[in-house]
């Protein structure tokens, strides 16, 4: 029956074209399968639908009767598929999206939520999770990444920096000697994260000078926001974005250590499966969080 409905089609898309090789080049196919699947539609039928010659080919009085509900199913496949890639691109209903936790708090998630806003027929999973995502496993169809991306089939695009800044309270670092350069920091509590390097490079400010360090965290955990209350509670050394703890510096809470060294901030990427179309609701929202946040420092 499926076999049939498709031989219905070429046929319909042959005679619309009055040429087999017009006809698959419109459907997309060698002409040597429109041949074939065109020669078992007349065997199955027991009837020949075309007079051929070598310059044209014309229906057949069996291929006239036919005509009629050939078109009617070709209208029905290429009507149906349009609507059905509209309805996709333009009001998609289901829109995974996989985040860090630290962006929970940002204005990542309120233009996610903004832009969300403008389709009311949407529903929307947000993951939050430090881990990466496996997006195919997952069915996700855009995930924020933090860091360098590992070659792959999937696209990407750069959104916008996140800086951040090595921090402590001021209690944890009245506990040691005044620190003066990045190598002191080696040997000290740090709060590590389990998806990421355990060493930092800083430069400073005014010499340009760099100092690559290494160290052994003494508590580990898998997300940033975890990392930051441990920092308040005076575990330990770590190194959460600026935005996270603004407010805290701000009060002094915590300070930065050697706030004349710094830390390069971490590139934020959209990443998304290849095959999704530059049309669709996934990619508009990728451009508004490019256009919200591009050149600014988060």
């Amino acid at each position: 029956m499926i076999e049939d409905i498709r031989y219905l089609i070429i046929f319909a898309k042959i005679a619309e074209f009055g040429s087999i090789s017009k006809g698959a080049k419109a459907l997309g196919l060698s002409t040597a399968t429109v041949s074939l699947h065109l020669a078992k539609l007349e065997k199955n039928l027991e009837c020949a639908l075309f007079y051929r010659n070598t310059r044209k080919m014309t229906l057949t009085h069996d291929g006239q009767k036919l005509l009629d509900t050939a078109q009617v199913m070709l209208e029905t496949y290429e009507s149906g598929l349009s609507d059905f890639k509209q309805r996709s691109i333009l009001r998609k209903t289901q829109l995974h999206i996989s985040i860090p936790t630290v962006f929970i708090h940002s204005e990542l998630m309120r233009c996610i939520t903004t832009f969300c806003e403008a389709y009311q027929d949407l529903t929307v999973h947000i993951t939050c999770d430090d881990s990466r995502t496996d997006l195919i496993a997952e069915n996700v169809d855009i995930a924020v990444r933090i860091g360098e991306l590992p070659d792959s089939s999937f696209k990407a695009r750069y959104l916008f920096p996140l800086a951040r800044s090595i921090v402590a309270t001021p209690e944890f670092l009245s506990q040691h000697q005044p620190i003066t350069h990045p190598k002191e920091l080696i040997n000290m509590k740090w709060i590590g994260l389990s998806m990421r390097k355990n060493k930092r490079i800083l430069r400073h400010q005014h010499t340009g000078e760099e100092v690559e360090i290494s160290y052994q965290p003494h508590i580990y955990v898998n997300n940033v926001e975890a990392s930051y209350q441990l920092v308040k509670l005076g575990s330990g050394l770590a190194a959460p974005p600026d935005y996270l703890m603004q407010a805290d510096i701000e009060q002094q809470n915590i300070v930065k250590v050697l706030p004349n060294w710094t830390l390069e901030p971490l590139s934020v990427y959209a990443v998304w499966p290849a095959n999704i179309p530059i049309n669709s609701i996934a990619h508009a929202l990728i451009e508004r969080i490019y256009q919200s946040f591009n050149s600014k420092i988060v």
